[in-house]
């Protein structure tokens, strides 16, 4: 039997008491309780400015509405504190016809039958005994054993381990491995752990609320403290959750979020560790900030790389000017982006039903030795000589530009069919003209001229792309047959 108790926070300790007793009532009569503690129910009237995301912490109570639950136990009176009957009621009536029970009397529901100086202990074992009772049918009666005191040292020992698991997450000390990660997790006393993220950030608002997505994934999982060595990225249902956790006993689930966002889930067994009541709240935020940092240091990373590649395409083509106007400074054709703008506009103008646009990437393939061996000014001369020599083959009805230091590439609109298999010939012609002309480098040249009929949906982006794919094939075979 599967038992939800909803409440405020730990950090309450008439809440904390109750679930005390409701974990030891469960475990003597076998049932499997899950805490859900998501603070409070807040309303625009209840908001707060300065903590203007309070409200993410009630999302953790809709992951047990679809859930396999024979039933719930509700504090009401703390979930809803500050806020209206009707809302309260409305939060009672999403579990539909579910069994459920309030820990303290509400109108027009069950609640918890007890004697007015009956102990929040105590509350917690009639909580579970009276649940099982209303749904079984059965009168059950759990054995009472005693709730040691916390002492100072239970105290230090849960202050300790917090401290390692902050350091441990928000230093992304776990991402190296998955192994090292929870060995480190187990070494700081956590025995008993599972992550789960949403497929995607799921936005919630106080105005607009949220819907709890169908799928998530297990990103880090730890059993009876030992590393779950079998974990894997696949997507499961959210219902199902609580039917593949491999944690027995009593657990505690903790929705974790970014400001709007939802980003998952953990699921921790309750432990003594929970009456120090800040615990849980301090492992969630931790979980919040190693999130955050590592989707910083993957944006950073990913920044340096976009970096790198501009000045090196910047060192390629030679000025940092090609990428501010549209001329490319050396050859007077247009750069990249002058040769997509007027590509773009060649094809809106003139590609049209009955005419067929040919598409040619060329690549200067020597150019690399001959700026090495003969000097930048000797390797400027061949890329003008084949601009000349493409300005020739293709015409000036053609848009030709150069798109990289290497790179050229031509659009051209016909009505003649198969003008891509002449402009390949002469191109030849030209190429083998071109390795003549000097005899002290070879100036090389690999290029794929692909012809497309007209198609509305045809796009420059896929012409280009089949070209390129094509040119790719071509350095290939160039490579292999060297």
């Amino acid at each position: 039997m599967r038992i939800g108790l909803l409440i405020s926070e730990f950090n309450d300790k008439k809440e904390c008491d109750i679930c005390l007793g409701a974990d030891r009532a469960a475990k003597d009569l076998g049932a499997e309780l899950i805490i859900f503690p998501g603070k409070y129910i807040i309303t625009d009237k209840t908001f707060d400015k300065e903590d203007p995301y309070l409200y993410q912490h009630q999302a953790v109570y809709d992951y047990s509405i679809d859930a396999d639950f024979d039933g719930f136990i509700v504090d009401i009176d703390k979930i809803g504190h500050k806020s209206a009957i009707l809302k309260k009621e409305a939060f009672l009536k999403q579990f539909g016809k579910k069994p459920l029970m309030t820990i303290t009397e509400t109108e027009g529901f069950d609640s918890v039958v007890a004697k007015k100086d009956t102990s929040d202990v105590e509350l917690g074992y009639l909580a579970i005994e009276q649940i099982i009772g209303k749904v079984t049918g059965n009168h059950v009666k759990a054995v009472r054993s005693e709730i040691e005191d916390f002492t100072e040292e239970n105290y230090r020992e849960t202050i300790k381990k917090i401290s390692s698991v902050s350091d441990i997450i928000i230093n992304n000390k776990c991402n190296d491995d998955f192994d090292i990660g929870a060995l480190k997790f187990i070494n700081a006393g956590v025995n008993n752990y599972e992550v789960y993220i949403l497929e995607e950030p799921v936005e919630y608002s106080l105005k607009k609320g949220w819907k709890v997505p169908k799928l998530c994934k297990k990103l880090f999982s730890i059993h009876d403290g030992k590393p779950d060595t079998t974990i894997n990225s696949k997507d499961m249902k959210i219902s199902e959750v609580f039917n593949e956790t491999g944690i027995s006993g009593t657990k505690v689930i903790r929705n974790f979020f970014y400001e709007r966002d939802q980003l998952g889930f953990f699921i921790i067994d309750f432990t003594d560790d929970f009456r120090v009541g800040y615990y849980d709240d301090i492992l969630t935020n931790c979980l919040v900030a190693g999130s955050r940092n590592g989707y910083l240091e993957n944006r950073l990373k990913n920044a340096e790389r976009e970096l790198a590649e501009c000045q090196e395409e910047i060192a390629r083509d030679g000025s940092v000017l090609d990428h501010i106007g549209d001329i490319d400074y050396l050859t007077s054709l247009p750069n990249r982006r002058g040769f997509f703008a007027k590509a773009y506009d060649l094809l809106k103008e003139h590609f049209r039903e009955g005419t067929y646009a040919v598409v040619a990437y060329i690549d200067m393939d020597s150019l690399k030795n001959i700026n090495a061996i003969h000097g930048h000014d000797e390797g400027d001369h061949a890329v003008i000589r084949v601009s000349q020599i493409l300005q020739e083959v293709f015409g000036e009805k053609s848009v030709c530009g150069r798109i990289r230091g290497d790179e050229f590439a031509v659009l051209q609109v016909t009505e003649e069919e198969d003008k891509a298999e002449i402009l390949r010939i002469e191109m030849a012609r030209q190429n083998n003209k071109l390795l003549m002309d000097n005899t002290k480098y070879l100036n090389h040249l690999i290029y794929s001229i692909c012809e497309f009929d007209y198609e509305e949906s045809l796009s420059l982006r896929e012409m280009l792309k089949e070209t390129d794919d094509n040119l790719k094939n071509m350095r290939r075979m160039e490579t292999f047959n060297k």
